[in-house]
């Protein structure tokens, strides 16, 4: 005995569906929808089932169909599921969450490409983009380091200011040092952000124009 391949959509019900019904008398046509209901209501119970289906027998159900191909009816499924869940009013968080539930009690050794599944709620996208945007706006050591260096040197400066406006004679001797110091502090704070533009900025500029100079001219030109 042979084995005949089943589908969700019978080869009658596909091409009815993909004619829009087209030549049907209305009272086959009814019946038909009322299968066809009936069909998908009963094949989306089964994904019950499936969740827990073995990954090699994934493997081998879909081992001669092409990526594209594949990709693309799988991209049909999740609009289809989609459509669903918005038809049904269901939240789209809380499916999720609820998947992740059946996620996380499904895992096993046969069911291993479950723990690779990202679910993820609206929250915790949220929170992954807070994290990401909080590592790549943190200043660095160095950044942190040039910042109190000015703050420093600054203040010095501006303490000598003041000093040398109430006691100008103590500002001649020793009432310097500060000044000088400050001065000293300010110039490494600064120098620590001009290694920082030059490497940061100036180099990938330049590395810019070298490569692709005609639309490093036109942004240029853009800016005016």
């Amino acid at each position: 005995m042979s084995d005949s391949v089943s589908s969700l959509l019978t080869r009658t019900q596909r091409e009815r569906v993909q004619s829009a019904f087209e030549d049907v008398e209305p009272a086959k046509r009814r019946r038909d929808e009322r299968k066809i209901r009936t069909r998908i209501a009963a094949g989306v119970s089964d994904f019950d089932l499936l969740v827990t289906y073995p990954d090699r027998q994934f493997e081998l159900a879909f081992e001669d169909r092409a990526n594209q191909e594949l990709r693309s009816d799988l991209a049909d499924a999740y609009l289809t599921i989609e459509r669903i869940r918005v038809l049904t009013d269901i939240d789209r968080d809380a499916m999720i969450e609820t998947a992740q539930e059946r996620q996380r009690s499904a895992t096993d050794e046969k069911t291993e490409s479950l723990e690779n599944v990202q679910l993820r709620t609206c929250d915790d996208w949220r929170r992954t983009i807070e994290t990401e945007l909080a590592d790549e706006y943190r200043p660095s050591r160095w950044k942190r380091l040039s910042d109190t260096l000015l703050k420093i040197g600054v203040a010095l400066l501006v303490f000598v200011s003041l000093l040398a406006v109430v006691a100008p004679d103590f500002t001649n001797g020793y009432g310097s040092i500060p000044g000088i110091v400050g001065a000293g502090i300010l110039f490494s704070g600064l120098a620590i952000v001009g290694v920082r533009a030059v490497k940061y900025d100036v180099l990938p500029a330049l590395r810019w124009v070298a490569t692709d100079p005609s639309a490093a001219f036109r942004a240029f030109w853009d800016q005016f």
